[in-house]
């Protein structure tokens, strides 16, 4: 496959390549050392973002993922309930379904499946990820 081959990519099949190279990079943040998961990760994330960026994206979705990285960064660095991960996580979902503009033909949208898969997979990875972060520190200060 060529590269522009992936940047023509359905917007369902683009949600799915992004959702798996976050999770590759997640993979060698948390084993370090390991290149390969997170230069493909990275790789299969920067094509992803070529084939949604070609879309067109809308501010609405956007804002949702960036409110749902907020709750995230929130929920790291203070301890928060378990709520502000749910809303993230949902919020997240929100923001991968409404990404690309409502202008935009039905064919080419991120289905309400696909974002709730990715944004699941995604919410939950990453919640599970903060919360032991968060506890890895708190018993790094007990030693």
């Amino acid at each position: 496959m060529s590269p522009s081959t992936l940047t023509r990519l359905s917007p369902n099949a683009a949600a799915l390549l992004l959702t798996l190279g976050v999770l590759l990079v997640y993979v060698e943040l948390n084993r370090p050392g390991r290149v390969i998961p997170g230069a493909l990760g990275l790789l299969a994330v920067l094509f992803a973002a070529a084939a949604l960026l070609r879309q067109g994206l809308s501010l609405a979705g956007l804002a949702l993922v960036a409110l749902a990285l907020a709750l995230f960064l929130l929920a790291l660095l203070r301890a928060a309930p378990l709520g502000t991960a749910v809303a993230a996580t949902l919020a997240l979902v929100a923001g991968l379904y409404r990404l690309l503009p409502p202008t935009a033909p039905p064919g080419n949208r991120i289905g309400l499946l696909t974002a709730a898969l990715c944004g699941g997979v995604l919410g939950g990875v990453t919640a599970t990820l903060t919360h032991l972060a968060r506890r890895a520190r708190a018993n790094k200060r007990l030693d």
